[in-house]
């Protein structure tokens, strides 16, 4: 298996102390000075060097496990309760990339919530979001995102208002914990694993808010160079007043850092440890396997640190020694696929994306034992990238023959003009090529209608399915070891099953015993949600209630959900129905969606999207009915009624 990222590793780069600023200043205050703000906006009297906290910026090298192609921004912070309440307002620009987005992770490095580049609001109308379809990148677009961290808003001075600024609109809640990966709904656990604590929930109450947590603004395959007027920063705001207190205050308050070790221990290492002990237990699973592939690809844990809730990950791990036994034998590896079609962006002529492309980003990593990253090839690269670039050579059906050489000299014809694409792993100065454990395939925000993306494969299964299949299709690599000499003069393309997302009728078998189990009849033996850990039996009124659905005695049947996890949205799967109050949430036509994390054959997690704006209210004594069909087959179906607790 994969060495896991850990999440407190740190990033490897710089910190500056100048802000993108709307107005300038030239002396700093020491001490928070509300009251004396009584002109402008919170903009124009915060949003620069005196108030400015920056963040710390890196890429996936180290022991990052990441894409080289990619930067990153980071940010700890804690939620302090010995002075007033406050929140923390992200201030940036929309940078010149393929992909950007802001994540939220609690106090467990687990996420909680996640704005995709698209979702961001402008600061103001006269700014515009160049990720939106059609809309080309203009330098300066602004935006800011707050972290509500708790408390109740006070009474705004008037030098502190955000009147006619677009910011709540962006907000997330720091205090929220992640709903999912909940070891304390499985008992088998706990028995193997004796003494084990329990997993950290909230409290229906909201009692037991998340205390701490980090901030990741990731961009791939920018064009924006982080400088004073670029890089992101936070400026920490007090609710009562609505004004910021200075940087050099915050600095001496412990509430936000971008050192590791200061930031980790704010956050609960133990929960973490026992978040991976939880993966690492949990089986891998495959329904079968690609004949013609030397390796498999598996989908990685729900669980690993500081993960990218847009992305999927599947990993094709190498036997020990691979590079050095290809060399000796005059071999290189060589992966065949097919690309889907992805953005021009980013660029400088006012190219834009259509909206109508099959995935936002793809590339192909090769890491070694530790986290360190050798190589990463994208799907493309832009003109004049600001780091070096090697792009997957494609055909004009988005097919691509990708050698890596460990030792060989590269043949004459294995070029990109003859339709490959060449990688040297022995040339990486970010790594030793020699420690190579696994290749990644990195999917970021597939479209809805696109059926071939890693999101598609359960987390920890293989993708292979039955008869040579796979659910990928020919967007999964095969993988083989030609002796370099051999290979043709010209790529060609990778032929066979083009099918995608076809499941079988049963659930995969523990790995490596490969195979299709017969399928059951669902059965729900229970329906639980966030309440007193471990065991909680019962349905607890509270806002978007975290719902958990157990076989019987794991008994299964649930099946394979087939739209990909995590997911968002109504299917023909699964229904909650409020008998009481006459509403239903999650299936097709319903006016609430639920949310899902996580569906096995025996177990479904999911929050139901209820009490939005009065839509689907729900209170204790209410009748709630769950209605499960398994996807493979929907004549098969299991229902549950409970009443809803206070």
């Amino acid at each position: 298996m994969r060495t896991k990222l850990l999440f407190g590793a740190c990033l490897l780069g710089f910190c500056v102390c100048f802000p993108p600023s709307l107005s300038a200043a030239t002396t700093c205050p020491t001490q928070f000075n509300p009251g004396s703000f009584t002109k402008g906006n919170f903009f124009s009297n915060f949003n620069n060097n005196c108030y400015l906290i920056p963040f710390s910026t890196g890429n996936g090298s180290g022991s990052e496990q990441g894409d080289l192609n990619s930067l990153y921004n980071k940010l700890f912070f804690n939620v302090s309760t010995s002075i007033p309440p406050y929140e923390l307002i992200i201030v940036g620009e929309f940078p010149n990339a393929r992909y950007f987005s802001i994540g939220l992770y609690d106090n467990h490095s687990a996420i909680t919530q996640n704005l995709s580049d698209v979702e961001v609001v402008p600061l103001t109308s006269t700014y515009t979001n160049p990720f939106q379809p059609g809309v080309a990148f203009v330098n300066g677009q602004k935006y800011a995102v707050p972290i509500k961290l708790g408390g109740s808003p006070g009474t705004q001075e008037p030098g502190c208002m955000m009147t006619g600024f677009n910011v709540d609109v962006n907000a997330m809640d720091g205090t929220q914990r992640h709903p999912y990966m909940n070891w304390n709904l499985d008992p088998g656990f706990f028995k193997a694993n004796p003494g084990v604590p329990d997993h950290e929930v909230d409290t229906p109450t909201h009692s037991d808010p998340n205390p701490a947590g980090v901030i990741i603004i990731r961009n791939y395959l920018s064009l924006t160079k982080f400088t004073s007027a670029t890089l992101p920063h936070v400026i920490v705001r007090d609710l009562a007043s609505g004004c910021a207190y200075p940087a050099s205050m915050v600095n001496t308050m412990g509430i936000v850092t971008t050192g590791s070790s200061t930031g980790n221990a704010w956050l609960n290492q133990k929960q973490v440890q026992n978040h991976n002990l939880f993966a690492n237990w949990q089986p891998t699973d495959c329904w079968g396997i690609i004949p013609t592939s030397k390796i498999q690809w598996i989908r990685g844990d729900e669980y690993t640190p500081g993960a990218n809730p847009d992305a999927s990950y599947l990993f094709a791990y190498t036997p020990a020694g691979l590079p050095q036994t290809l060399a000796s034998a005059g071999e290189v590896m060589r992966l065949r696929f097919q690309v889907p079609t992805t953005p021009p962006t980013p660029c400088t002529n006012g190219c834009s994306r259509s909206g109508g492309e099959q995935m936002r980003y793809l590339s192909v990593s090769f890491q070694v034992s530790g986290g360190g990253t050798l190589a990463s090839l994208p799907d493309s690269c832009p003109v004049n990238s600001l780091a070096p670039c090697t792009p997957l050579v494609q055909d004009a059906n988005g097919f691509v023959t990708l050698i890596v050489g460990t030792g060989v000299t590269q043949p004459s014809w294995v070029t990109a003009a003859n339709g490959y694409t060449w990688v040297d792993l022995t040339k990486s100065t970010t790594a030793n090529y020699t420690g190579l454990n696994e290749v990644a395939i990195r999917d970021i925000l597939p479209a809805s209608g696109f059926s071939c993306g890693g999101e598609l494969v359960p987390y920890k299964d293989g993708q292979a399915t039955t008869a040579g299949a796979g659910l990928m299709g020919l967007y999964a690599p095969v993988i083989d070891y030609p002796v370099s000499t051999s290979l043709p003069q010209t790529a060609s393309e990778l032929s066979g099953t083009n099918t995608c997302a076809i499941y079988p009728s049963g659930p995969p078998q523990v790995s490596p015993t490969c195979g299709v189990a017969p399928a059951k009849v669902p059965t729900i033996g229970a329906m639980t949600t966030q309440c007193a850990a471990p065991g909680c039996t019962e349905v607890v009124v509270q806002p978007q209630p975290p719902l958990s659905i157990l076989s019987l005695n794991g008994m299964g049947g649930f099946g394979t959900f087939p739209l990909g996890l995590p997911y968002t949205g109504n299917s023909d799967f699964i229904q909650i129905t409020d008998n009481t109050q006459s509403w239903s949430a999650g299936h097709t036509g319903d006016a609430c969606t639920v949310q899902i994390g996580e569906w096995s054959d025996t177990a479904i997690s999911l929050v139901a999207n209820v009490n939005q704006n009065g839509v689907c209210p729900m209170a204790a004594g209410d009748s709630l009915t769950v209605t499960v069909w398994n996807p493979q087959n929907t004549q098969s179906a299991a229902s549950l009624t409970v009443t809803v607790q206070p």
